[in-house]
């Protein structure tokens, strides 16, 4: 049920705002400034752009003057890094001042979101960025860090973030190369909770010490790990990961498609069969994608292969499978049951050994016959493809529910995707 302030008139609501600005103003200002603040993102301009920048960076430097209270609202800071940059953020001088207003401030900074987000590129001066930039006002303070599109991070930056606890890595690399920091004899090296990863397998390997005498990371307090499973060698670093520590709890692995509108989903399906042993894992979620490929072998048998090696005695309170069917291939929703769920079935009550457990089933269908221009019958078709995908689904939960666990509490949703006609393929 709505809440009561849906069922005042627009009008009614402008006036009340209104005659309440100004007596108010102290009570929304700070709040709203808050959010508006909490993150900042500040985008290189390149070499020909780079006075927009500075404008930019003395506009940001004027509000925490005026306004010194703002400073303390920064959390997060978004840095978007541009491939032609001659001028890097760090040789910014009003750059460098703001970061300085906010690092004064009483609250230090958070999360630092690192990325090149038009196409990858470098970093001009990864020494200079790290001497100048991390390690004074980045590698005390901030918990999370993500790089994205970046190929030649520094390596000591994420080793010298001492109370990181969350990395995200996404079409990165790192650089090795940089110099140690002369000030400390020794840095605590930074204990994740939380680790993410996509396309960045060489990143990873350097994290995990190849190349090393030991790790620039500890994993072995490693509660979380995230992996994109559009890529085997993504896949082949996870269980690096696995052996890493004794103390991982939930594992993701997920597919690119969760982030792309469809039909951008274009790559083949990898398996996952043979590349992820959980024998010395204690999980207590897993949730993975399975994108239904060219031939029955490539559906389930990745996913099997994975449960079989979850100990008989364990911790795994929440399973959760993602099913996306007419992702690469155009099929109709019937081959959902077109695989073999009863290898899968067999697994879970195994794995429960009669503890509860949640077992989600979602069912993901893209209609790829779904083209008319035409709003209505659009409409209809996702109707009858909504219904088709229902059917099905209710087919093989029936089929499931009879080999399954009463200890085990199976919930289903369905999810209906569709191309447009505009779409170019």
């Amino acid at each position: 049920m709505p809440p009561p302030i849906y069922q005042i008139s627009q009008e009614l609501i402008d006036k009340i705002i209104d005659d309440l600005a100004e007596s108010l103003e102290g009570s929304f200002l700070p709040r709203s400034q808050y959010h508006i603040f909490r993150r900042i993102k500040i985008e290189s301009e390149g070499a020909f752009l780079h006075k927009y920048t500075i404008k930019r960076c003395k506009a940001l430097g004027q509000i925490l003057t005026q306004s010194p209270q703002i400073a303390t609202y920064v959390q997060e800071l978004r840095l978007d890094i541009q491939p032609n940059d001659k001028i890097g953020l760090h040789e910014t001088p009003s750059f460098m001042q703001a970061i300085n207003q906010i690092s004064q401030a009483h609250r230090p900074l958070d999360k630092l979101t690192l990325g090149a987000y038009s196409q990858p590129c470098q970093l001009r001066d990864p020494q200079g960025f790290l001497d100048l930039f991390t390690r004074p006002f980045i590698s005390p303070f901030i918990t999370s860090l993500h790089i994205h599109g970046l190929d030649n991070a520094p390596i000591r930056m994420i080793q010298e973030c001492v109370n990181l606890s969350a990395l995200t890595l996404t079409l990165a690399d790192l650089e090795c190369d940089s110099r140690p920091n002369l000030s400390r004899q020794h840095v605590a090296r930074p204990r994740l909770r939380s680790l993410t990863y996509r396309a960045s397998p060489e990143a990873i390997k350097k994290l995990t010490g190849k190349g090393f005498t030991y790790h620039p990371i500890h994993l072995s307090t490693l509660r979380v790990l995230t992996i994109y499973t559009d890529e085997i060698e993504d896949i082949l670093c996870a269980q690096s990961i696995i052996r890493a520590t004794n103390s991982l709890e939930e594992l993701y692995l997920v597919t690119e498609d969760n982030t792309c509108i469809p039909p951008r989903y274009y790559k083949q399906h990898v398996s996952l069969e043979g590349n992820i042993n959980l024998k010395k894992s204690n999980l207590r979620i897993l949730h993975a994608s399975v994108v239904f490929g060219l031939s029955d072998d490539e559906r389930l048998s990745g996913m099997i292969s994975i449960l079989k090696t979850v100990p008989a005695v364990n911790s795994l309170r929440s399973f959760r499978l993602s099913v996306y069917v007419g992702f690469v291939t155009n099929v109709g929703p019937e081959d959902l049951l077109d695989a073999d769920w009863e290898s899968l079935a067999a697994q879970i009550p195994r794995i429960s050994s009669g503890k509860a457990l949640a077992f989600q089933l979602l069912f993901h269908f893209l209609d790829n016959e779904n083209t008319s221009r035409r709003r209505e019958k659009q409409s209809q078709r996702m109707r009858m493809a909504r219904s088709l995908c229902a059917n099905q689904l209710r087919r093989l939960v029936g089929e499931l529910l009879r080999m399954l666990d009463p200890a085990v509490a199976l919930s289903t949703d369905i999810n209906v995707l569709y191309h447009d006609a505009n779409d170019i393929y």
